[in-house]
């Protein structure tokens, strides 16, 4: 499940990748940023609206559902728990709004990855000292990304405690501010 799921990741990383890859842009790097800080304001947005339609919980478990990389194979206990509680967390509509959440989360993931990434090749390729593609802040951002990542894990896990909820939230304007402070450096 854990490699289907981080297959997902990258295939919806794909897209900006390959958007970023193919620009005339002479910054690629700095379009990166921007595609990422772009997607990153989607996400928080497509979070507000997972938390409007209360779906949250509708995979009740983390990082998959029900134990299955997408709510296709998990179809048959989606259905149990919604026939069990008709108007209950779980819904079939429900769960794919919440691993669409995830889904989009980890594609913003992997696009950090590759800031990262990126940022380290070129350090290592330069005179280190005189560089300006020092890797610390994409390390740091891939750092926050994971912290952020846990904090999505335990709002799902400690079943929408309201201070886990907040700080999952402001974790995400977070990004969404080092993301633009980054972009326009």
């Amino acid at each position: 499940m854990l490699i289907q799921l981080a297959l997902t990741g990258l295939i919806v990383a794909l897209l900006p990748l390959s958007m970023v890859w193919v620009s005339n842009d002479s910054d690629k790097y700095r379009k990166l940023i921007w595609i990422t800080l772009f997607l990153t304001f989607d996400l928080i947005m497509f979070g507000a609206f997972t938390r409007l339609t209360d779906s949250g919980l509708g995979c009740p478990d983390w990082p998959g559902c029900y134990g299955h990389a997408d709510p296709i194979k998990a179809h048959a206990d989606i259905s149990a728990a919604e026939i069990a509680m008709p108007t209950g967390p779980v819904t079939v509509v429900k769960a794919w709004i919440e691993m669409i959440h995830r889904y989009f989360a980890m594609g913003i993931g992997v696009l950090i990855v590759a800031m990262m990434l990126i940022s380290w090749r070129r350090w290592l390729q330069s005179k280190r000292a005189e560089s300006k593609f020092s890797p610390t802040f994409p390390t740091f951002l891939f750092l926050f990304v994971c912290l952020q990542g846990a904090f999505g894990a335990w709002t799902v896990t400690m079943k929408l405690q309201p201070i886990i909820v907040t700080i999952h939230l402001l974790l995400g304007m977070a990004l969404l501010a080092l993301l633009a402070w980054y972009g326009s450096h």
